[in-house]
């Protein structure tokens, strides 16, 4: 390899490099940028130049700071606009059925109903429950449902609990409205539900959340399962569904570390 070769390539990494900061960093000084990215100032200003002339970096002409640029943004939309959500999970719903031998669902909220998305049968599992694919349910009956209340807007949710009438599906449905929120409350301490019987009497289910690259829920998965399995390998299955979850949400664009971060502020 020629050296204006290498160089062209070093400079494409050093490029991506800076973009990768600002995943971190609002915004920056020069010289802060450079003592972080390790690189002397004249080189590195060269290299914003680049970026800032195709929008990929803006800089305040107040501060002389620099911030990500709008051609980040619409990149990111146009990557998000392709993002087929069943698509991206199916591969890792196959896999979480087939690690333990359990129905797995996926589910999104639609104008406060939960709308199954997908459907993994193991053959192994023996459960069969007498709905279809294309099941809605109400979200207050179920653990799906349940989960994607917990991380939904929460003037929606209280909107949705002062005008729906929450009736029992089973004698274990939540229909009181103050005992909902406080499960949802345990919901996003936990960071799972396990559903017990909410739905179908001798069903319960292990459901937890997917998040989008904006850090807004897009769906949540589910195990479901005979209530004496999912009690006797709650701890396995919750493993097993959190890895799916985050895996997924990988895929979509959320960084955990960063959300961490900003929890944390």
């Amino acid at each position: 390899m020629t050296e204006s070769k290498r160089a062209s390539y070093g400079n494409v990494s050093h490029a991506l490099d800076i973009l990768l900061f600002f995943r971190e960093y609002e915004e920056c000084s020069l010289g802060e940028m450079a003592e972080r990215l390790n690189l002397k100032k004249s080189y590195l200003s060269k290299l914003l130049d680049s970026l800032k002339e195709k929008g990929f970096i803006a800089q305040d002409t107040g501060t002389g700071k620099y911030r990500l640029g709008l051609s980040c943004l619409e990149l990111g939309t146009a990557f998000e606009e392709r993002l087929d959500i069943r698509k991206i999970t199916r591969p890792y719903l196959v896999e979480l059925s087939s690690a333990t031998n359990e129905l797995v669902h996926l589910g999104v909220l639609d104008s406060n109903i939960v709308v199954l998305l997908e459907r993994i049968m193991n053959q192994e599992s023996g459960l069969r429950l007498q709905f279809h694919l294309s099941l809605t349910s109400p979200p207050y009956s179920t653990g799906l449902g349940k989960v994607l209340l917990a991380y939904s807007d929460q003037k929606m949710v209280e909107n949705y609990l002062s005008t729906t009438k929450l009736e029992p599906y089973s004698p274990h449905t939540t229909v009181d409205p103050g005992i909902l929120l406080m499960e949802l409350d345990q919901i996003r301490l936990k960071g799972y539900y396990l559903s017990f019987e909410t739905f179908e009497s001798g069903v319960s289910c292990i459901a937890a959340p997917v998040f989008s690259r904006h850090g807004e829920i897009a769906a949540a998965i589910s195990i479901c399962a005979p209530t004496v399995r999912i009690m006797s390998k709650e701890k396995e299955l919750v493993k097993h569904l959190l890895e799916t979850t985050s895996n997924v949400s990988s895929q979509l664009g959320y960084n955990f570390q960063i959300a961490a971060k900003r929890k944390n502020d």
